[in-house]
């Protein structure tokens, strides 16, 4: 019976040893996925700003005018505009 219960208790610390080390493998594994997170979200951060900015660009008065003066768009001539209420 000794011989049972030695092998019963050395299988038993077999499988806690083997379930620490699948649950240390997946905390790694975890970490390394939060990482590649980390950076995805920082790149879209950056690309966010940078398209922010770029619409900031084309919306400016500055270019809308040159653009208008470039197709012949210019102010409406005195009494073309009609306010609709």
């Amino acid at each position: 019976m000794p011989r049972l219960l030695t092998f019963g208790l050395a299988i038993a610390i077999v499988a806690a040893g083997f379930a620490m080390l699948m649950v240390r493998l997946e905390v790694i594994e975890e970490g390394y996925r939060l990482s590649s997170l980390k950076l995805q979200v920082r790149q879209l951060d950056d690309e966010n700003q940078r398209l922010r900015l770029q619409e900031a660009e084309l919306k400016s008065y500055q270019r809308l005018r040159l653009l208008a003066a470039h197709y012949g768009m210019g102010p409406p001539a005195p009494g073309r505009v009609m306010v609709i209420r």
